[in-house]
């Protein structure tokens, strides 16, 4: 059997740090108005772990948690403000955000996308036609 994949990523300055060997699920895109505004990115890619395989394991311990909508909280760190997860009440996953990951090239998210249509208008466009997407 081959050994598990170990998944690392934190923060910008480094305070809040994890690590996984957990198996990732449904890498996807999310284009949510919570998303937008959290990230002020139009667009957050996510991917979930088993909440139990995650270890916070930077300084900082885990993120800051703040309630996002009746059943979400977002955690950040409290120092840079990087967005890292996301914790639904009563789910068993935690999702985190790709572009938080040491190696994002690892999990690319497959072809679905949570309130795409709530997108900019000029996303697609400039996605799917600008080539290798620039810098």
């Amino acid at each position: 059997m081959a050994p598990a994949r170990v998944y690392e990523g934190g923060c910008l300055c480094g305070y809040i740090r994890y690590r996984t060997e957990g198996q990732p699920v449904f890498p996807h895109l999310c284009s949510c108005r919570m998303c937008r505004r959290w990230s002020g990115a139009p667009t957050v890619a996510w991917v979930e772990f088993p909440m139990d395989e995650i270890d916070w394991c930077g300084p900082g311990g885990e993120p800051q948690l703040f309630r996002s909508s009746a059943r979400t909280q977002r955690g950040s760190c409290p120092l840079c403000g990087t967005g890292l997860c996301a914790v639904d009440d009563g789910y068993a996953n935690v999702s985190i955000t790709i572009g938080s990951l040491d190696r994002p090239n690892l999990i690319v998210p497959d072809a679905r996308h949570s309130h795409a249509r709530t997108r900019p208008k000029w996303w697609e466009a400039r996605v799917m036609h600008s080539g290798n997407g620039g810098g």
